[in-house]
């Protein structure tokens, strides 16, 4: 599969060819949703590379405001469909991730990343890097579940805790490194929180 192109996880959408669909959120998004106490404030929620939406509309049902990017029309149509029929609103932005539209930068309190780090190419994630902090409010948090597999190939690709430091570090005060509950068909997950550095060089990506 060609990771870069739109077309070709448009197609796997179409042939429901989406073996990484977990159904529904990843176990350790539930549990970090339902340990969240109820007089915190909600804020904006990004999801790049979202997919159905399972994610997203998780984040919605706890009251955020959330934005779903992905550039496979049909997986967004899906996304909005499951998003009415769970009685939540979800914007939807058919968007590259490494070049996300005007519109989305600086405005994000939060982005939540499943599954679309681990899906680029890893000589893309420096950008990607730059993407999601050009996102971000200034001081705001990036939480990502990301996949240890240990495997040579990919996609998904492997990513290591050095993997994380030395990607994210110019731009995010990495705060944790967890291990993370993982879903029946998934191994050795991690759960990454981090603080986008208030003067973080993210506008010139």
């Amino acid at each position: 599969m060609t990771v870069d192109e739109p077309g070709s996880w448009d197609a796997r959408y179409a042939n429901e060819d989406t073996p990484w669909d977990l159904g529904g959120p990843p176990p350790a998004l539930v549990e970090l949703l339902d340990a969240t106490p109820a007089d915190e404030p909600r804020g904006r929620v990004l999801v790049p590379g979202a997919g159905r939406g399972h994610d997203a509309i998780a984040w919605a049902v706890a009251g955020h405001r959330v934005t779903a990017v992905d550039f496979a029309p049909r997986a967004l149509e899906a996304c909005a469909a499951l998003a009415a029929a769970a009685g939540v609103s979800v914007e939807g932005v058919v968007a590259d991730v490494l070049e996300l539209p005007e519109s989305l930068r600086g405005s994000f309190d939060l982005v939540w990343e499943h599954t679309c780090f681990c899906a680029l190419p890893p000589a893309a994630r420096e950008r990607y890097a730059g993407s999601m902090a050009a996102a971000l409010a200034p001081d705001g948090r990036l939480v990502a579940l990301l996949w240890n597999h240990g495997n040579p190939d990919g996609p998904p690709f492997d990513v290591t805790r050095d993997d994380v430091r030395r990607v994210f570090e110019p731009r995010f005060e990495v705060e944790s490194i967890e291990d993370a509950p993982s879903a029946p068909s998934r191994s050795r997950e991690m759960l990454v929180r981090m603080r986008r550095r208030p003067d973080a060089d993210a506008g010139s990506l």
